[in-house]
């Protein structure tokens, strides 16, 4: 019998593909009870529309698969995915009710403990380092000093870019800026609707330019972020309606060349 020879013909892909390591985005959002009503409904708007548009960036990104955590905090901690990430492209927003206090330190406490090989940053292909984004339209009911001081102990919070946002006159700025320790990183918006444009344009920058590297051109993967954001909100007027469904704006860096062998990070030394 002649012996059969199969050639590859594309119809199973490249198989040569490079493995592409995990990039992990953590948002941490705020649904006390000062968020009932219009905001609440607007948070949700803004992060379904975020969601959507993480989906188009995870399917022309060569370099890393999304993978999104969504904590709600208030007088309790929850996490939309209890189970751990989910890649961008099988995200599914479930809307988040507003109620109850401002517990900072729990919800510092509980990111902690997932921030760690061993529960959510388990991948096998590895991990990039996080982006954790924080949204506060207040300040901590109680002291979150101590499960503060914890958090900061853990490395992948230490190398996280992290981007705060106060929205409108009653957010603790001293807190957030605290929490992600550095008030540079602080966005200050004056409310839900501006927020709702902001959280987009971060997220979506945040996953092409933490794709890559712990550094961009210029600067930081937080300082690039912030200062996308800041100069979008600062130098282009927003409408009155939330700015659904607007395309995000096309300047925004594309996808920078891949991680050299030379980047410094390393998460072999994590837990």
């Amino acid at each position: 019998m002649d012996e059969m020879i199969f050639e590859n013909d594309g119809l199973f892909g490249d198989m040569t593909e490079t493995p592409r390591k995990n990039l992990p985005i953590f948002y941490l959002l705020d649904t006390s009870g000062s968020m009932i009503g219009e905001p609440i409904a607007i948070l949700n708007r803004a992060m379904t529309e975020t969601m959507e548009e993480l989906k188009k960036v995870a399917k022309k990104n060569s370099n890393a698969k999304l993978q999104i955590a969504v904590m709600e905090f208030n007088t309790n901690v929850k996490w939309m995915q209890p189970d751990g990430l989910e890649e961008a492209e099988d995200f599914y927003w479930v809307d988040l009710q507003a109620g109850g206090l401002t517990e900072v330190g729990a919800a510092l406490k509980e990111l902690d403990s997932k921030l760690s090989r061993e529960t959510f940053l388990k991948g096998i292909m590895g991990n990039l380092m996080p982006v954790i984004i924080i949204m506060t339209d207040g300040g901590a009911t109680s002291d979150y000093k101590k499960e503060l001081d914890e958090i900061k102990k853990n490395r992948w919070f230490q190398n996280a870019s992290k981007i705060g946002f106060a929205v409108g006159e009653y957010a603790d700025l001293d807190m957030i800026a605290d929490v992600v320790g550095n008030s540079e990183a602080v966005i200050k918006t004056d409310d839900m609707k501006t927020f709702a444009k902001l959280i987009r344009l971060a997220s979506v920058t945040a996953s092409k330019i933490g794709s890559v590297s712990r550094t961009s051109a210029g600067g930081s993967i937080t300082e690039e972020i912030v200062k996308t954001v800041k100069g979008e909100s600062e130098h282009q007027p927003l409408p009155e309606e939330p700015p659904f469904p607007d395309p995000v704006p096309e300047d925004i860096p594309p996808f920078p060349d891949p991680v050299s062998e030379d980047d410094p990070w390393d998460e072999t030394e994590f837990d």
